[in-house]
């Protein structure tokens, strides 16, 4: 029996178990981990192994009401992310690209709303934002390069023209299902 297996720290580790049941799994899982390291390295310094060396160790940590209102108070409520907000976020991601080619005056306000929602949506990582948003500014820079270069000096043809300007406007629609992946991934 190792002494972190003694009944006076098994029943306190069970206290602060059942004390931080709001918090996530994870969290209270490396929380109790963190504990029992803690209290077996103080136990061993120490040199107590008797019921009073123990309890005196267990005292000096707190009390397992105090740790876990401290745990609960740093831990961040969990965002409720509504399925409707999320689909409906991806679809607006999905028609900002045709938007932008073929109706700019559309197509821009379209896509300022679609990446603000996007980054104030808390269901993803900020890698995952960061590559949807990269995405969704393909067509409006492809759409500027088309404007701006000089005519000629781009000659893509007619055949190379359609595959890039098809690839330009599913850009954003591929970057929709990648967030929506990330989202079921995380949740």
């Amino acid at each position: 029996m190792t002494i972190t297996e003694h009944p006076l720290v098994e029943s306190y580790l069970a206290a602060v178990a059942r004390e931080t049941a709001g918090l996530s799994p994870e969290r209270r899982n490396e929380l109790l981990a963190d504990l029992e390291e803690h209290i077996a390295v103080t136990l061993a310094e120490e040199s107590a192994s008797g019921d009073d060396g123990i309890r005196t160790v267990l005292t000096r940590l707190g009390d397992p009401r105090t740790i876990a209102a401290t745990a609960l108070g740093d831990e961040l409520p969990t965002p409720q992310v509504s399925r409707g907000r999320t689909l409906a976020l991806l679809g607006l991601l999905a028609v900002t690209g045709p938007l932008t080619i073929f109706g700019p005056l559309l197509g821009g306000p379209a896509l300022i709303g679609a990446i603000w929602w996007l980054w104030a949506a808390p269901q993803w990582r900020n890698r995952d934002k960061a590559i949807a948003t990269a995405a969704a500014l393909v067509p409006p820079l492809f759409a500027v390069s088309q404007w701006v270069v000089p005519a000629g000096t781009l000659n893509f043809g007619l055949g190379a023209f359609i595959p890039v300007l098809l690839a330009v406007l599913l850009l954003p629609a591929a970057a929709g299902v990648h967030l929506l992946r990330s989202a079921r991934r995380l949740s």
